[in-house]
């Protein structure tokens, strides 16, 4: 990772923002296209705020998307985990994309970046293990 996208992260750790997503993601990948895009459809009572903030073509049939989602639920390493899954799994099938990255993030700053996608077994696809990394805002006493 180089300097600037450690910075960049740092910073994200310390004063999240969905925005700042946008730009490590261009920082880390030139063919990231930023995309701002409400996805409301998926807002529910445990998830607000979904917003696409783009995707990255792998080929002209491979794509990422990432997302941001604002959680009402306590981020921890436990909770909200399945319903989580099975949000971004209905966004990959429902807009036929080939893998994504979720943030879930709170109203204290602590956020969790998931990475979903399917594989191909045989007619079918199997989804992948629910890779995910929590990053808690130190609490100050």
């Amino acid at each position: 990772m180089s300097d600037q996208s450690r910075e960049l992260l740092e910073d994200i750790i310390i004063n999240f923002s969905p925005d700042k997503f946008t730009r490590f993601f261009r920082e880390k990948n030139r063919s990231f296209a930023p995309q701002s895009e409400e996805l409301q459809q998926y807002d529910d009572g445990d998830f607000k705020n979904c917003l696409k903030l783009g995707e990255i073509s792998f080929s002209a049939s491979e794509k990422l998307i990432v997302c941001t989602f604002y959680t009402s639920q306590p981020l921890s390493e436990r909770s909200g985990k399945k319903a989580q899954y099975e949000k971004c799994k209905k966004i990959l099938k429902d807009t036929q994309t080939d893998a994504g990255i979720f943030i879930f993030y709170n109203k204290d700053g602590s956020f969790r970046f998931s990475l979903i996608y399917p594989e191909a077994i045989g007619n079918k696809r199997q989804w992948s293990n629910f890779r995910r990394y929590l990053f808690c805002k130190p609490r100050i006493y």
